[in-house]
């Protein structure tokens, strides 16, 4: 569930080069696979036509990662940034019966400390903090998500550069939040499916690799995800078949415009 059914708003934080162009528009084809919601032992995969577009402002930055930046130093980066999550049916094997899944939005601020740097690279840490609103019907704010993590970054300092980034960290979440994916009512239970209350707390690991390039104007981009409930607070609820999983995401893009 934690996967954005767009690959643009995966990747982590990046400085402006001045080489880069300031705009890039196209189109790209995103290939996406991954758990129906994290703990799910359903999967989706999406083919999807999505625009490929990027701008590297001052205040606003749509750059593998849309985010409004409040404050930019050489060591500190302050940011307000947010993920996307596609619904989930009511008919997968664990949720048989029950309300689905809406889709999610989760957006908040995000402070971002750089703890070494490097000749291309730096190491970062990351601390977003996120609250998750559902999207279908009436808005409702459901809670949020603490996902502090160490980031080891390779910017694009060129337009045919690699650019590169891999994070590793625990995820934290509100009662509230566990409580909309894990818990089980009463009248939702049956004899595989116990009722259960969710806790709010540690909700796993998350381990994440990324990495876009342009070779002249194709663009490629992808990333790579390993999550793990292992140890967790909603790691005993029913609706939990999968302790870790992989999944993945590639996208192709033309870029027919940039200045």
């Amino acid at each position: 569930m934690r996967a954005s059914l767009l690959l643009l708003l995966l990747a982590s934080p990046a400085f402006a080069q001045d080489s880069l162009p300031k705009l890039e528009v196209g189109a790209s084809l995103l290939a996406l696979s991954t758990p129906d919601y994290r703990g799910s032992s359903s999967e989706s995969s999406y083919l999807l036509p999505i625009p490929y577009i990027k701008y590297r402002g001052d205040r606003l930055r749509v750059d593998d990662g849309a985010q409004g930046i409040f404050l930019k130093t050489d060591d500190l980066l302050i940011t307000l940034s947010g993920n996307i999550s596609p619904p989930v049916d009511d008919d997968i094997p664990e949720r048989e019966g029950m309300d689905k899944l809406e889709a999610i939005v989760e957006i908040g601020p995000s402070f971002n400390i750089r703890l070494q740097q490097m000749q291309n690279s730096a190491w970062w840490l990351d601390l977003p903090l996120r609250f998750a609103i559902t999207l279908d019907g009436q808005l409702e704010q459901i809670g949020q998500v603490f996902h502090p993590r160490l980031s080891w970054r390779q910017p694009a300092k060129r337009i045919d550069n690699w650019k590169l980034n891999f994070n590793i960290g625990p995820l934290y979440a509100s009662e509230k939040y566990h409580e909309y994916f894990y818990s089980v009512n009463a009248e939702d239970a049956t004899g595989f499916r116990p009722a259960y209350n969710a806790d709010g707390g540690f909700s796993g690991l998350r381990s994440e690799f990324s990495y876009s390039k342009r070779f002249g104007r194709l663009w490629l981009g992808g990333f790579v995800r390993y999550d793990s409930l292992e140890n967790s607070e909603i790691e005993d609820s029913p609706l939990v078949e999968e302790e870790s999983a992989w999944m993945g995401g590639i996208a192709l893009g033309w870029v027919f415009h940039e200045r």
